[in-house]
C-alpha cells in the first residue's frame, strides 16, 4: 500500500489531522496572561508512529526487503508479496486519526476533559491545566509550577517528548511576554506580496 494511492471509500474511509481552531490559538495566550500562569511547549517525537491501526492495512513489501524462506519445510512456500501493518506510519491515510484517537484516550485516563467548542483543546479541572494539541504540538498552560512538573511527568510516561520549555514561538508566531505588566504580544513573521 501506498499512501499516495489509497482510495477514500475503498482503502480508508475519512482522514484528518486534528489541528486548533486560530481563535484557540490567540485566546489561550490571553487567558494564561491575564490570569499570569505558565505557558510551555512539548512536542510527541514521531507521533503518528505511536499508534495501532483499527482497519486493515496490506502493504508491499519494500524494495530491498526479503524474508529468508527455509524450502526444506515447505518447498512450494513463495515469498509473501506483501505485509500486514499493525501500527501507523506517515504518509498513511489512518495515520492521522489513529494518532488523534491514541492521545485523546490518554488525555482522558489522566483526568482531561475535551473542550466541545475545540476539539484540540483539553482542561483538567481539578489541576487546572489546559492542554491545546495542534498535531504533534503542544501548548501547556498550568496555573502553577507544580503542575508543569505533573503533566511534563505524565507525558514522557506515554511518548518520547521533548520540552520546549517556556514558550517563545507557536506556529510561527512569535511570542513576546512581560509578566509583571501581564502583556503578551503575538508577532507573526508572515510575509504578504
Amino acid at each position: 500500500m501506498k499512501g499516495y494511492r489509497q482510495r477514500q471509500g475503498i482503502d480508508y474511509e475519512e482522514t484528518f489531522a486534528l489541528v486548533a481552531k486560530f481563535t484557540t490559538i490567540r485566546l489561550l495566550p490571553a487567558l494564561t496572561c491575564e490570569s499570569n500562569w505558565e505557558v510551555c511547549g512539548m512536542d510527541v517525537k514521531t507521533a503518528l508512529l505511536n499508534s495501532e491501526l483499527a482497519e486493515t492495512v496490506d502493504m508491499e513489501l519494500p524494495e530491498g526487503v526479503t524474508i529468508p524462506v527455509d524450502t526444506s519445510r515447505s518447498p512450494g512456500y513463495r515469498q509473501p508479496m506483501a505485509c500486514r501493518m499493525l501500527e501507523s506510519i506517515y504518509g498513511l491515510q489512518q495515520s492521522p486519526p489513529a494518532w488523534y484517537g491514541h492521545i485523546h484516550q490518554f488525555f482522558l485516563s489522566n483526568g482531561f476533559s475535551r473542550s466541545d467548542a475545540d476539539h484540540s483543546l483539553f482542561i483538567h479541572y481539578n489541576r487546572q491545566v489546559i492542554l491545546l494539541l495542534y498535531v504533534d504540538d503542544l501548548v501547556l498552560a498550568p496555573s502553577t509550577f507544580n503542575q508543569i512538573d505533573w503533566i511534563r511527568t505524565k507525558l514522557n510516561q506515554g511518548f518520547e517528548m521533548t520540552d520546549l520549555g517556556e514558550i517563545q514561538s507557536f506556529l510561527g508566531l512569535e511570542i513576546e511576554r512581560n509578566r509583571s505588566c501581564r502583556t503578551l504580544f503575538i508577532i507573526t513573521n508572515t510575509v504578504y506580496s
